[in-house]
């Protein structure tokens, strides 16, 4: 997958502070959080922020996360409103485009939301909710995403720049509907592939205000989506049976399933 930043927020504790840097030597796990520091001190406790070239174009990541577990006494929260200020105001001149990466419950992201000027795309876990592609934007704040849960969808962001001074557009709703009048016009049109639609049915008048209306509302989206200088289009991708898996990765799990096997065999007989 590239460049892996990944947040840390509340669950990844559940094994506690050290074994997330345990796996972070072990695997080199690109562990991020700008607002997460060591107890007593203004030392970091992750990685503050990356900054990644794409193609030419720079993009800023930083994370945050508004709540830790009560029982993790190595780490200490920053205010992470006031946290991910100061990342906008240092990134944003440094960076084409910049990501925040939030660990926060859906409540606290829309309170928070308003206060992001400055941030492009707000990726937001710990909701078991996701964002389906034809969710509209808000205008004005920053493009929110959320992947829900259990890791089964991985959200795609095909973004093209034209202009780094001009904000990035969500032309998805325009892609879908351009979409959708087509398919409806292809399909009036295969009654006869030969002839204008507009001939095949030139008796029927409901099919023809019909054709009109969809032909009208492709044009409009188009012109939509030409009209932004800097388009994202997200869709989504279900991880299910037809996504070949990663053979290092699924040898590791086929391995702690023969283990938990066999534990489960040696607890029966005992």
């Amino acid at each position: 997958m590239g460049n892996y930043i990944y947040n840390v927020g509340k669950y990844d504790f559940a094994a506690g502070y050290t074994f997330i840097k345990e796996l972070q030597s072990s695997f080199n796990t690109n562990f991020i959080s700008s607002n997460l520091l060591i107890k007593d001190t203004d030392e970091l406790a992750f990685k503050n922020h990356e900054i990644i070239d794409i193609n030419g174009i720079k993009v800023g990541v930083f994370g945050i996360t508004t709540e830790i577990p009560d029982e993790i006494n190595e780490i200490e929260l920053k205010d992470p409103i006031l946290t991910a200020q100061s990342k906008i105001k240092e990134l944003r001149p440094q960076v084409d485009l910049l990501v925040m990466l939030l660990n926060a419950s859906i409540s606290e992201v829309r309170n928070s939301i308003e206060s992001l000027e400055g941030v492009d795309y707000l990726f937001s876990s710990r909701e078991t909710s996701r964002t389906r592609p034809q969710t509209s934007q808000k205008e004005g704040g920053p493009l929110h995403y959320c992947m829900g849960i259990e890791g089964k969808y991985i959200g795609r962001f095909d973004i093209t720049i034209s202009d780094k001074s001009k904000p990035v557009t969500d032309v998805t709703s325009s892609v879908m509907a351009v979409n959708f009048y087509e398919n409806r016009l292809k399909t009036l049109q295969n009654k006869d592939p030969k002839k204008p639609v507009e001939e095949i049915y030139k008796n029927n008048r409901s099919v023809l205000d019909m054709v009109e209306k969809f032909k009208k509302g492709a044009a409009e989206s188009q012109t939509d989506m030409q009209s932004a200088a800097n388009k994202s289009f997200y869709s989504l991708i279900p991880l299910n049976g037809g996504i070949a898996s990663e053979k290092g990765l699924l040898k590791i799990v086929d391995q702690v399933l023969e283990t938990c096997e066999d534990l489960d065999k040696k607890s029966l007989k005992t």
